[in-house]
Order: structure tokens, then sequence, then C-alpha cells
């Protein structure tokens, strides 16, 4: 695998940045406002649809490691069992 080069990790962070950005969220969801809970869940059906044909056309090798979980950062794992209620 070859390595990534300063350059591309400093796309992939400003294509980070645009993508979780407050203003790309809203104009991603201007279009549903007004839209009907009917409509949106027809929306998510095909964009479903559309994922699974994309996943039906990996490679085995390449699918597993796509669907694998991103294990939870140790930090996070600590404030998770820090509120988790005593006696359990």
């Amino acid at each position: 695998m070859e390595e990534y080069t300063p350059e591309m990790l400093a796309m992939l962070e400003r294509q980070r940045e645009y993508f979780s950005s407050d203003d790309h969220i809203r104009r991603e969801v201007e279009v549903w406002r007004d839209s009907t809970p009917e409509e949106r869940l027809a929306e998510l059906a095909a964009m479903c649809a559309a994922g699974d044909f994309f996943l039906s056309q990996m490679d085995p090798h390449l699918l597993e490691r796509v669907l694998e979980p991103e294990p939870l950062p140790e930090d996070t794992i600590a404030i998770l069992l820090a509120l988790r209620p005593s006696g359990r």
C-alpha cells in the first residue's frame, strides 16, 4: 500500500472540513425542509439501494475491510464507562 503524501493528507483534511461543516449540512438538508415523511423515507430507501449496489460491486476482500467496524478509541471507552451507572 502506498504512503499518503503531505499534499494528499492536506486535501483529505480540507474535504473532511468541507463535508462536516454546518453550512454544507444545511445546504444538503434544505431540499427536505418541506418534504413529507413518506418522501424522506422513499429517498432513504433509494440511498440504501444505491449503497447496496456499490457494495455488491466490490471484491470480497475489499468488502470485508469496508464493512469492518472501526474500534472505539480508548478515551471514548473510558468516558462511556465513567458515565455508566455503578452496580451493573
